[in-house]
């Protein structure tokens, strides 16, 4: 009677280890997503896991062109990359006091197109660093091809 009990045991345990290693291997496979599938939204945030938003992806102010925020651990913009209506684009580094206190790439222009003008001609691209007193430097070169006037 005992062989018969653990001869019974042994199949049951058999047959239990089967059916749930069945059950457990017959998972979905995961489909990766096309390359075509999109998604819409007006207003990307990334936050960290308490919660802070660490970057935002959405629109400047006027709500038409497009703006890359990046934070700094106590909330402020730190860094942001933004597009004006021309298309040109900026990318400003901030400190504590002074927005725009390293701008790279377009910094100035008319921003207005005369009726057969391509491009902007009074626009300037380059590096501008900013003071605590207001004082600013530009390095670059106007739309011209000539270097931007030094400024105190």
């Amino acid at each position: 009677m005992i062989k018969l009990f653990a001869v019974w045991n042994t199949i049951v345990t058999v047959s239990l280890v089967v059916v749930l290693f069945a059950l457990l291997s017959n998972h979905h496979e995961v489909k990766a997503a096309d390359a075509t599938d999109t998604v819409r939204t007006s207003r990307l945030e990334i936050i960290d896991r308490s919660g802070k938003t660490k970057a935002v992806l959405g629109l400047d102010q006027e709500g038409s062109n497009p703006k890359l925020v990046l934070y700094s651990n106590d909330g402020r913009e730190a860094a942001f990359l933004t597009l004006n209506s021309s298309g040109y684009g900026t990318l400003y580094f901030q400190n504590k006091q002074t927005e725009g206190k390293v701008s790279v790439g377009y910094l100035w222009g008319s921003d207005t197109l005369g009726n057969k003008e391509v491009e902007d001609p009074l626009s300037s691209w380059g590096i501008r660093v900013r003071g605590l007193n207001g004082g600013q430097t530009n390095f670059g070169l106007l739309n011209n091809g000539q270097p931007i006037p030094r400024t105190r």
